[in-house]
């Protein structure tokens, strides 16, 4: 007998699925799950937040769990100073305007136009 899964699409409302139609995703840090689904009678992309109970009674269903993790380069913060509302600020105003003079105050703050620009200043 196939095992039938009432979940809830937002725009029909609960459908009928099989354990195929299904995708368990568990985050192996902290351990928060989803469950996933294509609707059959509108086709949107539906995703809800899922206990672990919720996620081991579908995955024992035969529900396909895919353990994932966040990349380990989330955790590495850049040197200097913080961003602030004043910097957002002034980032709004150089994206405002429509001449070559954005683009290069944005080319010469990078860290490599700082090296040669250094390495220009001590070779003269």
């Amino acid at each position: 007998m196939a095992i039938v899964i009432k979940a809830d699409c937002p725009g029909c409302g609960v459908v009928r699925l099989g354990a195929s139609d299904l995708t368990v995703r568990v985050c192996t840090d902290d351990g928060s799950g989803t469950y996933c689904f294509r609707c059959a009678e509108c086709g949107s992309a539906v995703s809800h937040e899922a206990s672990t109970p919720v996620c081991e009674l579908l995955a024992s269903a035969g529900v396909k769990r895919v353990d994932w993790c966040w990349p380990d380069d989330l955790d590495d913060r850049p040197g200097g100073p913080r961003f602030t509302h004043d910097d957002l600020l002034d980032f709004h105003l150089l994206l405002d305007h429509d001449d070559e003079e954005w683009s290069r105050q944005l080319a010469a703050s990078t860290p490599e136009a700082n090296s040669n620009s250094n390495s220009t200043s001590t070779s003269t």
